[in-house]
């Protein structure tokens, strides 16, 4: 039963230029005032007060009528109705039974409901807010003028503030729960966004690794864990597929980007999580090494450039193999990034002259 309550509650408009929000709002508000007059029409009964039964009723048809065009597809509508009937029985309530009644106070709910629901710009929004408090000024003026219609005596007029507060209470945190988690989604959904084109703007597209911009803020990064302490060295190095400009113009590009993800693959599988690999280029791949020396660094690309000679992609109807050179330093802090990138890079020309698939260091 709850389920289907929150599905009929929770549904969705069908007009893709309105929002589910407002009319849930309007929903809650209008099932929240169809208690609120059920429990005063039993409060009526159990006193014996009968003749008052008859206030309740049309306000709870009202309500139920307002509950009901939020299902029309025209929320514009819903939100009018809904405000006229809010005015119309606090008017008709302090009208009869006096100030005490406290039906006034249901004017903090239909302010809330003016900055939640309405469509109008801030300004009409302020202005209905001052409508509604020049509302509640008149009201008060009008019952110390005239003696209400029906005098509530003191054990009534008690009985009315318990419920009025309880339902102002209840109408307002509703409002605002359904209002705030909107907001907090919207919020949520716009970081996740943010945060996916960051991620989409530090990886290079066809391999999943980071782009040479990413590495460049990772080694500013880097160079402030050095400055204070938290790292004692760190070994880069530059890695060249060997022949690669033969695979393209054998098999063709997309076997070159097939074999450039394959490897890109066998990188992050083999990189410890402190280790860095990046598409620096074409296809050179820059690697750090955080907080290993060089022989730390050479021990695990040895280990590497065999695995890579290993590894084999079928691609069509041909088996492609390939192997890396690698120019492999220790970065020199004092000196910055451009100067580490260059010195690994002279290694690396070092190795592809000197017969390629080897490590420089």
């Amino acid at each position: 039963m709850i389920q289907n309550l929150k599905r009929i509650i929770f549904q969705d408009v069908q007009n893709e230029n309105e929002t589910k929000k407002v009319s849930v709002i309007l929903r809650l508000n209008a099932i929240t005032m169809c208690i609120y007059f059920l429990c005063l029409l039993c409060s009526f009964f159990f006193t014996g007060r009968l003749e008052l039964v008859f206030w309740c009723v049309p306000c709870f048809c009202a309500f139920v009528a307002a509950f009901y065009t939020t299902y029309l597809n025209k929320t514009r509508l819903a939100v009018m109705v809904s405000f006229v009937i809010m005015v119309c029985w606090v008017v008709g309530f302090v009208w009869e039974f006096g100030w005490n009644c406290g039906a006034q106070h249901f004017i903090f709910v239909l302010v809330v409901l003016c900055f939640t629901v309405s469509y109008v710009k801030i300004r009409w929004k302020v202005a209905m807010a001052a409508a509604a408090c020049i509302l509640r000024l008149l009201l008060y003026a009008y019952t110390t003028l005239n003696v209400p219609h029906c005098v509530l005596g003191t054990g009534f007029s008690a009985i009315f503030q318990v419920i009025n507060t309880v339902f102002i209470f209840l109408a307002i945190a509703l409002i605002l729960t359904v209002f705030s988690r909107d907001s907090q989604e919207m919020e949520y959904k716009l970081m996740q966004y943010n945060e996916k084109l960051q991620e989409q703007a530090s990886l290079d597209p066809l391999t999943g690794l980071r782009n040479r911009r990413s590495m460049n803020e990772y080694f500013e990064k880097v160079s402030e864990d050095y400055a204070k302490g938290k790292m004692e060295n760190m070994s880069i190095a530059i890695g060249d597929i060997d022949f690669f400009k033969r695979v393209n113009d054998t098999y063709g590009h997309e076997c070159g980007d097939l074999v450039l993800r394959n490897l890109a693959e066998i990188f992050k599988e083999n990189m410890e999580k402190r280790d860095v690999v990046s598409r620096w280029g074409g296809e050179e791949f820059l690697f750090v090494f955080y907080n290993r020396n060089g022989d730390e660094a050479l021990v695990f690309l040895s280990s590497l450039r065999e695995k890579l000679k290993k590894m084999r992609i079928p691609y069509k109807e041909n088996i492609i193999t390939v192997t890396m050179t690698f120019g492999l330093c220790e970065f020199d802090f004092r000196q910055g990034v451009d100067y580490s990138v260059n010195e690994a890079d002279e290694k690396l020309y070092r190795g592809k002259e000197s017969g390629r698939d080897r490590i420089v260091y």
